[in-house]
């Protein structure tokens, strides 16, 4: 087989390639011998010689001479395809990513790259990747060809219909984001192309995975691919994808519940972290706070906002939080969720949302899950606000003091720099001794006795005269326990 054009040129170092230059006329020999593993082709009717520049797709730097080369051929005619031509470059990727053999039923061999040899056909402009001087540039075509794609059945059926290469696309998105999808197939895309930091291969695996971007994310291997991708993007293919997620709230909140997706978001968030795209992206969440707040996984995206950027970009989830506040401070998940929020928040939002919380604690004090939220404030021992909270709760102390939550909130009241407030409730309170033999109220009587005495207070002798006026009393139930502290001595801790 004769070649159909004629290449010479000099010794000119390889350039990056643009489609857009290619024509069907001319070829340049520095673009052949990129995509040929750097091989120089001369060749006519006639004459076919090759000279070896070395190659980081070959085994050597020295190219064999044609006696040699036979000899050296670690490929059999039929991988080759030819039976006259000489030996294809060494695959640049191992075979074992396609998972399993390349060499399709005709004999022609496919590798991972164009470098392996792939044969193409070419309909258009495109790069060449043959790899043996028998081939017709005319009839094919290479890796980055704007033209179908060469495929080899056996590929595809090894790799499940998740092959890179596709009649649909340059490279095919759906398979190119199927790949992402596969543990292999996301490592390749990781570790050969990526990290080249090549635009162009950035760009050919943005278009592939764009059209499946929320499955891609949510994809327990593609997400480790989105991550890396977002980090090399350029801002006009940030803007695209913020674009997509934040068009629909809802196909948000989707993504940011799932396991990787959350993952996937709070990368999104570290890589626009300077960005004005982030007030975007801000405002998309803060308008799905309370669905991702009373979501375990989804209040990771929020919370991840509050450690990486600054007040002023997230004073609408700020503005959200207090909104919402004691909406979310009574649901199971959106307490704890919050309780996260507030200890991670900053000032003023900080204080104005303890302060929300101060305001209803009565309410929340009685709460299953909004006591809670009122421990969580007393524990940050902000005297303003366990203060206010002490006060606020003078009225129901014994109520609570009977309640398996409320006696909690009691306790860390105790422990406040309110404890007066409650120990005062306490010994005026007539039937203390029903308190002290309750299942919840014996652990209040205790930690009263234990706090007062810390605190060297002369409420502590009024608590135990009030106790022992009624001893028989406390001989049974849980009031034995009070006594047996009582009559052992109260320790200080």
């Amino acid at each position: 087989m004769s070649m159909s054009m004629s290449i010479s040129g000099g010794s000119s170092t390889c350039g990056p390639l643009n489609p857009k230059t290619w024509v069907d006329s001319s070829f340049q020999e520095e673009d052949l011998c990129l995509y040929f593993g750097k091989f120089r082709v001369n060749m006519d009717n006639s004459k076919q010689t090759e000279t070896n520049t070395s190659s980081p797709g070959s085994s050597s730097n020295v190219s064999p001479n044609k006696p040699q080369q036979s000899e050296a051929c670690s490929y059999t005619k039929s991988e080759i395809g030819v039976e006259n031509s000489h030996s294809v470059p060494i695959p640049l990727y191992s075979q074992d990513i396609w998972r399993g053999q390349s060499v399709n039923t005709g004999g022609q061999f496919l590798g991972s790259n164009n470098l392996n040899g792939q044969l193409f056909t070419r309909n258009g402009n495109a790069y060449a990747g043959c790899q043996s001087h028998d081939v017709t540039l005319t009839e094919r075509s290479g890796m980055y060809s704007n033209n179908n794609w060469y495929q080899s059945p056996v590929i595809l059926n090894d790799m499940g219909n998740q092959s890179m290469f596709s009649n649909d696309s340059m490279l095919g998105s759906s398979h190119i984001a199927r790949l992402a999808m596969t543990q292999s197939g996301s490592q390749y895309l990781l570790d050969s192309l990526l990290t080249s930091r090549d635009p162009l291969i950035t760009n050919m695996i943005f278009e592939g995975v764009f059209d499946c971007l929320f499955e891609v994310m949510n994809d327990s291997h593609g997400h480790h691919l989105f991550g890396k991708l977002i980090q090399s993007c350029s801002d006009h293919q940030l803007r695209l994808i913020v674009a997509k997620m934040t068009l629909n709230v809802q196909l948000l909140i989707n993504i940011s519940v799932g396991k990787f997706g959350s993952k996937s978001i709070q990368r999104l968030i570290k890589v626009l972290e300077i960005s004005p795209l982030i007030d975007i992206v801000i405002a998309a969440l803060s308008s799905a706070f309370e669905e991702l707040m009373t979501n375990r996984t989804g209040s990771y995206v929020i919370l991840k906002c509050l450690t990486v950027l600054d007040t002023e970009k997230n004073k609408k989830l700020y503005e959200a939080a207090v909104k919402l506040c004691i909406t979310l401070a009574q649901n199971e998940k959106g307490c704890i969720s919050l309780n996260e929020f507030i200890t991670n928040s900053k000032a003023p939002y900080r204080e104005t949302l303890m302060g929300e919380v101060s305001s209803k604690s009565k309410f929340l004090s009685q709460d299953p899950s909004g006591n809670f939220v009122v421990q969580h404030v007393l524990g940050l021992h902000n005297p303003l606000y366990s203060e206010h909270i002490c006060l606020e709760l003078r009225d129901v102390y014994i109520q609570l003091s009977l309640q398996k939550g409320g006696s909690h909130v009691v306790e860390k009241c105790l422990n406040s720099s309110g404890m007066v407030h409650v120990v005062t409730v306490l010994v005026k309170y007539e039937k203390l001794c029903q308190v002290a033999r309750d299942q919840y109220g014996n652990y209040v009587i205790q930690t009263a006795l234990k706090t007062t005495k810390r605190a060297n207070s002369p409420l502590h002798r009024v608590l135990i005269s009030k106790l022992l006026q009624n001893r028989n009393e406390l001989v049974f139930g849980f009031g034995r326990k009070v006594l047996t502290l009582i009559d052992n001595g109260i320790p200080l801790d």
